[in-house]
């Protein structure tokens, strides 16, 4: 057999790297025992079960302990029907591996699965798990990490009866996650995570939330907003014709200004009349422009005060007095 290299990183559970060190010195006897003790101490991660479990196959097997490393190999792949060994192995330890894995293709390996929530349109009840297959019977508990509605995240622990287990809830919208723990509260699997939890709502707080997302969408249009978006047009329109009279002033002048002059400085270009006619028509295109620039002014002025007075405002008590709160789209 070729020795694979143990080294996956710093276990939390202190009697691991000791079993791991006993077993590259091949000390069977003594990481046999170190793999007991790091198995029987509470709370094992998943990943640590994983890892305790594959060295119990290996040593009990270089120990030619079959029954004992079948088991161990059957318990590992009951898991993580995936799992593969690390390493060369020679066939005392690979016969009881494939063994078990047979064993795992042919009974099934353990599964958890989330039931239907028990509720009504109003509130959450019971948060229900299952356990359809657990060929080891090696669940013993579940725990429940929720989060009801704003609260933080607390936990709650139901023992397994007749293949499920379930813990009451009330709230309108709970986030949660499942941990299966065996005798040893070690994680056998798990459903969801803190990062990615499982969401379960009610009826109606789905309702409300859809409502106030519909809500925060659209903003109240109050009569003062409306006056203010008329009169905010009419300054702009009055603007726009205001600056076609200012261009037809300035063409007019333009004209009169540009037209030719004989060597004595006099207008040759245009007649007297043509002349005044053009005048005429700057300095009245002048005034209208001036008068519609200035409906424009007051147009705007008039349709921003409008608009800011006329948005939605909600008046509160703070603990200095009001608030105000409103929304300017």
């Amino acid at each position: 057999m070729l020795l694979p290299s143990l080294a996956r990183g710093q276990a939390p559970n202190p009697e691991l790297p000791q079993a791991r060190l006993l077993l590259e010195e091949l000390r069977y006897a003594e990481a046999a025992t170190a793999l007991e003790a790091a198995r029987a101490r509470p709370g094992n991660d998943r990943a640590t079960l994983l890892q305790i479990l594959e060295l119990q196959g290996v040593v009990a097997a270089m120990l030619r302990q079959q029954v004992k490393a079948r088991t161990a190999f059957q318990t590992l792949l009951s898991l993580a029907p995936d799992h593969q060994l690390v390493g060369d192995y020679s066939p005392r330890v690979m016969t009881p591996y494939f063994e078990a894995r047979g064993w795992v293709d042919e009974i099934g390996a353990l599964r958890l699965e989330a039931a239907p929530v028990v509720k009504t349109d109003a509130t959450l009840e019971r948060l229900v798990v299952r356990l359809p297959s657990d060929p080891l019977k090696l669940g013993h508990m579940v725990r429940f990490h929720l989060r009801l509605d704003t609260a933080p995240w607390s936990q709650q622990e139901a023992p397994v009866e007749n293949g499920e287990a379930s813990v009451p809830v009330q709230g309108g919208q709970v986030q949660w996650w499942v941990e299966l723990l065996d005798e040893h509260q070690a994680v056998l699997t798990t459903i969801g995570s803190q990062e990615e939890p499982l969401t379960d709502i009610t009826v109606q707080a789905q309702a409300l939330r859809d409502g106030l997302k519909q809500g925060q969408g659209k903003q109240a249009l109050t009569p003062m907003r409306t006056a203010g978006y008329v009169l905010l047009g009419v300054a702009a329109g009055s603007g726009a014709v205001g600056g076609l009279f200012g261009l037809r002033s300035n063409s007019a002048r333009s004209e009169v200004e540009n037209a030719p002059v004989n060597e004595q400085g006099v207008t040759v270009g245009l007649t007297q009349r043509q002349a005044q006619q053009l005048d005429a028509r700057a300095r009245s295109s002048a005034r209208l422009a001036n008068v519609l620039f200035g409906v424009a002014g007051v147009a705007a002025v008039a349709g921003g005060t409008f608009w800011v007075l006329g948005a939605p405002v909600k008046v509160s008590a703070s603990p200095a007095g009001m608030a105000l709160k409103g929304t300017l789209p």
